[in-house]
């Protein structure tokens, strides 16, 4: 029989990268899936049952959303008609592939995949630039692809390398690709030295996407939100997002974390000394490299070390993020920095094993 056009669909769907769900270890330390540790559990759960009693779960989100976004415009240092919120920052991104329309797209690579799987999905090609060896952007190759592109993609900082390419690099390279959307993925960014935020503000063709799922300890919430021109933000709202994009409870429990900013910008500062230690004790470590980062996560090559070390982690009850080869990098893998205790297991482990 001659194969319909939805079969056809559903065999070149198959053959796309596919999301498998991470398995969940009992009693194991956590360090694969950049969530935020160090946030006290008892703080957020304090939070959400406070926030909880105050909002009525029959009603529409309607006012909680208004409030979200005086929170955000707050937090973030742009106005309250610059951003627009979904769930989760992956939410975001899906809706402006699906209705952009774009037909190609330049990243650099290695990067979030998520985003190379949703482009092929909706049919999108992407152009993947390497990056150099030490994880620094090849400005020309990039700038290049980004002209035969409608759509430009830049992680910062990146997942899974963790570092920032520099903020004139980045505003010069923007500016350089008038008439592309770009979009900037700061889902770290709060452990890093700057955010385009206020920049998108000022430019119709640059969203920045942020979430609140990894400094403020949401990933479970999924809450995200974008930062774009008040012109580009309201098209958004008003056209493409639904109009109850987050529940409630969320909304609620996301606007009580960030009135208590201040706890949580006091939780990034010791997440960066925590990074900062970690990176130190494994540059010191023979047989792997550790790769400066600006994110809640470090990237690490253990070459031949790589068997080892997996083992020793799996035998602890600690998972990491095993990446195995990337690009010329063998034996990699990415490990998120945890409460002090949890790093010091990892680094014991790690140590132990060499």
């Amino acid at each position: 029989m001659k194969s319909s056009r939805l079969d056809d669909s559903i065999k070149m769907i198959a053959r796309l990268g596919h999301y498998t769900k991470p398995e969940k270890i009992e009693g194991a330390i956590k360090l694969d899936s950049n969530e935020n540790f160090a946030l006290d559990r008892d703080f957020v759960a304090g939070v959400a049952a406070e926030v909880a009693r105050q909002v009525d779960l029959r009603e529409y989100p309607l006012d909680q959303l208004d409030e979200l976004y005086s929170r955000l415009a707050e937090y973030a240092g742009v106005r309250d008609k610059c951003l627009a919120a979904g769930s989760g920052s992956d939410q975001i991104i899906e809706l402006l592939l699906s209705t952009l329309r774009s037909r190609r797209a330049t990243v650099f690579s290695p990067t979030f995949s998520y985003f190379i799987n949703r482009c092929e999905l909706h049919g999108i090609k992407v152009d993947q630039v390497p990056l150099k060896r030490d994880f620094t952007l090849d400005r020309k190759a990039f700038v290049k692809s980004a002209g035969k592109s409608d759509l430009v993609y830049i992680c910062s900082p990146n997942n899974p390398t963790g570092n920032q390419i520099g903020r004139q690099e980045a505003i010069d390279i923007i500016d350089s690709l008038e008439g592309r959307l770009i979009l900037v993925d700061e889902a770290y960014v709060d452990f890093a030295d700057y955010s385009l935020s206020a920049d998108a503000t000022k430019r119709d063709n640059l969203v920045v996407l942020r979430t609140l799922s990894k400094a403020f300890g949401l990933a479970g919430a999924r809450v995200g939100y974008m930062v774009s021109s008040e012109k580009f933000v309201r098209m958004f709202r008003s056209t493409i997002q639904s109009p109850y994009p987050i529940s409630t409870l969320s909304l609620a429990i996301a606007s009580g974390l960030l009135a208590r900013a201040d706890h949580i910008r006091q939780t990034i500062k010791t997440v960066r000394s925590e990074r900062g230690r970690v990176f130190a004790r494994l540059a010191e470590a023979d047989g792997i490299k550790p790769f400066l980062s600006d994110a809640n996560f470090i990237f690490i090559e253990a070459g031949k070390n790589f068997q080892p070390i997996s083992k020793a982690l799996r035998n602890s009850g600690i998972v990491v993020k095993e990446l195995g080869n990337v690009a010329s990098h063998r034996g990699c893998m990415r490990v998120t920095i945890g409460t002090r205790e949890m790093n010091d297991k990892f680094l014991q482990c790690v140590e132990g094993s060499l």
